[in-house]
């Protein structure tokens, strides 16, 4: 990895442990009595509920989801094409996301795709095409990392990735930022004003607009952000939905008063530490079964999706529960949901986990009980 990255890294984490708050509380109680999960069905490739090869996507990852107006919209992260009827991992037609959006209100049996954000030709395009440049020589591509809906419009935050290194979970970004949709996902716009630079705690974000604990009535959307690769601690931000784009507006959460009270700050380098790392890949969502906010992530050390609970975004967080571990699905990451992939209140929580070896996304199902 770069040495400049290392030090803007090493400065962002100096500054957040420099902070001299209050004791942390003691850990959220855990009231998740059973967990289990199971794998549903692919969402992308020649084995998906709905084959992609029409659209020339043989493989891809990620699969972050949002709603908006009844319609899931997933972002997809690198995706390669068939080499005529040939599918294999890392093919043709490199494009650095592409978005697939589906009405099937009945995951159980997986997803079914209703269209995709696609070209003249019919082939999934990028909403955002990154450079394709060498790593380390300029932009190498562009990478979602969340998505919400909020009134009329789709808000996709990407990170601008400037190179993956060789190390697994390691790579360095050149800035990260929104673009929006206010058509369903035919035309997008990129929103000014750059969400985190190199070395920021924000330029992978988990957001979540959900009415719950801390957040009443939806007031604000909650950003659960890490630096770019696996092994950041989160750090969390919230903002007014009308004002999303405008990075000017958001606030960071800086600790607590003597009395408890969260405290908030404008300035990203007061944002203390709320999640403690390696975390990769997240999503937070309000699981109103639980009554607790839940965070799904990759544990690149463990090498499995975890989850965490909370009253509120800001914790304290509970220790961990294994959601699935590589040893049964070798080479996962991603752990995305969104409260559209919820049932029964959220007893049953449906989410996204990719698989770098086959180079795929699969629909997976978890089934709660407290």
């Amino acid at each position: 990895m770069r040495r400049g990255f290392l030090v803007a890294l090493t400065l962002v984490l100096t500054a957040a442990c420099a902070q001299k708050g209050n004791p942390a509380p003691a850990n959220t109680v855990d009231v998740i009595k059973t967990l289990t999960v199971r794998q549903v069905a692919p969402l992308t490739g020649p084995d998906a509920t709905t084959p992609t090869k029409a659209v020339d996507i043989c493989g891809t990852d990620l699969g972050i989801p949002a709603s908006l107006n009844g319609t899931l919209y997933l972002a997809f992260g690198d995706t390669f094409g068939y080499n005529g009827d040939i599918c294999k991992p890392f093919g043709p037609n490199w494009r650095s996301n592409v978005l697939g959006f589906s009405t099937d209100a009945d995951l159980s049996d997986g997803l079914s795709w209703t269209g995709w954000h696609t070209g003249p030709d019919g082939r999934a395009v990028a909403v955002i095409e990154g450079a394709h440049q060498a790593p380390f020589t300029g932009e190498q591509t562009k990478i979602p990392t969340s998505m919400i809906g909020l009134g009329g419009t789709l808000y996709l935050h990407y990170m601008s990735v400037h190179g993956f290194a060789a190390q697994g979970g390691v790579w360095e970004c050149n800035f990260s930022q929104f673009v929006t949709s206010s058509d369903a996902g035919k035309t997008w716009q990129p929103m000014g004003g750059h969400v985190g630079e190199q070395g920021s705690n924000f330029n992978m974000l988990a957001l979540s607009g959900d009415a719950g604990g801390g957040n009443a009535g939806g007031t604000y959307v909650y950003a659960l952000g890490t630096p770019c690769g696996r092994f950041g601690d989160a750090q969390l931000a919230r903002v007014k939905p009308a004002t999303l784009s405008d990075v000017s507006t958001w606030e960071y959460f800086a600790g607590r008063a003597a009395d408890g009270a969260a405290l908030w700050d404008k300035n990203p380098l007061k944002a203390v530490d709320v999640v403690p790392g390696p975390v990769g890949e997240a999503s937070l969502v309000w699981n109103a079964y639980l009554g607790r906010w839940t965070y799904s992530y990759l544990n690149e050390q463990t090498a499995s999706l975890e989850l965490r609970q909370a009253e509120q975004p800001w914790g304290p967080w509970s220790e961990p529960r294994v959601l699935a571990t590589a040893s049964d699905y070798p080479q996962l990451y991603g752990a995305f949901t969104t409260a559209a992939m919820l049932r029964g209140n959220g007893q049953t929580m449906y989410f996204v986990m990719s698989r770098f070896g086959p180079y795929n996304t699969f629909l997976m199902r978890a089934d709660l009980s407290k």
